[in-house]
């Protein structure tokens, strides 16, 4: 009789642990077996550090599937030589909304359209990175085109943030590299000097008139006002005309030779 229990508790022992051993697959991706999946591809014209099978696919931050395959283009596809990394990966069926593949290319289409990139983005300090899909400036980012028909569902890649951060603050640099400085600074102490001597031809009137009006000599004072509003007019004139060319001419302005300066301008400082 002991025995026989004995048998008994062993066999519940041997199907409870079965059970547990069956739940722990289930738990840890045996389930995926059974669940269907979408597969999407995109291609990366640079380095992939960090990524590796297995790594998340987040959609605005949602987990929606895993990288399953990272290869190059010209294994993928070949006999093409483009030099791009494949990243293939399974998302959650219905993530590309559609009840036929027809429409779920449609929709996707939509959404690439309105900007929907896949970016490589690190982890911070651990060394992994993501597949992130996102929305960026499709004008800004358009989407590669290959000689080759994808495989899967195809969502064209994007910079990660940190490189285009970098490649902002280097397209930056060279902007400012192609700055003519010493041209801008000769055209800025030449708008200078005309108001310098636009201030003096002010000041000599102010005098010349506190002069008259001591003397009581009016006609004299009316012939020296005449005069220099004269000058006056005439280096606004000149004034106007460095403005118009700044205007008509900016980039010219900023990176070149500035304009030529105009007989009048050039009249006045004489």
């Amino acid at each position: 009789m002991n025995r026989k229990v004995k048998d008994i508790k062993i066999g519940l022992f041997v199907l409870v642990s079965a059970a547990l051993l069956v739940a722990g697959l289930l738990a840890f991706g045996l389930r995926d077996l059974f669940v269907k999946h979408d597969y999407i591809e995109t291609y990366v014209a640079g380095g992939v550090t960090g990524l590796s099978v297995g790594s998340p696919i987040l959609l605005d931050g949602v987990p929606i599937g895993k990288v399953t395959e990272i290869t190059f283009s010209w294994l993928a596809y070949p006999p093409h030589r483009e030099h791009l990394v494949v990243v293939v990966g399974e998302v959650n069926s219905g993530v590309a909304q559609g009840k036929t593949r027809e429409e779920q290319e449609r929709n996707l289409q939509e959404a690439i359209d309105h900007g929907m990139r896949a970016r490589i983005q690190g982890q911070g300090i651990t060394g992994t990175s993501v597949v992130a899909l996102e929305y960026v400036n499709p004008k800004r980012f358009p989407p590669l085109s290959v000689p080759w028909e994808p495989k899967h569902y195809y969502i064209p890649s994007a910079p990660g943030q940190f490189k285009d951060i970098v490649q902002e603050v280097e397209t930056l640099l060279q902007k400012l590299g192609a700055v003519d400085f010493p041209a801008l600074g000769a055209s800025a102490n030449g708008l200078l000097g005309e108001l310098r001597h636009t201030n003096e031809q002010i000041k000599i009137l102010l005098d010349e008139t506190t002069t008259t009006l001591a003397s009581g000599n009016l006609p004299q004072l009316f012939e020296t006002t005449d005069r220099t509003l004269l000058q006056v007019r005439d280096t606004s004139a000149a004034m106007s005309e460095m403005i118009q060319d700044l205007r008509r001419y900016p980039a010219g302005f900023l990176f070149g030779q500035p304009p030529p300066r105009s007989p009048s301008l050039q009249g006045s400082n004489r």
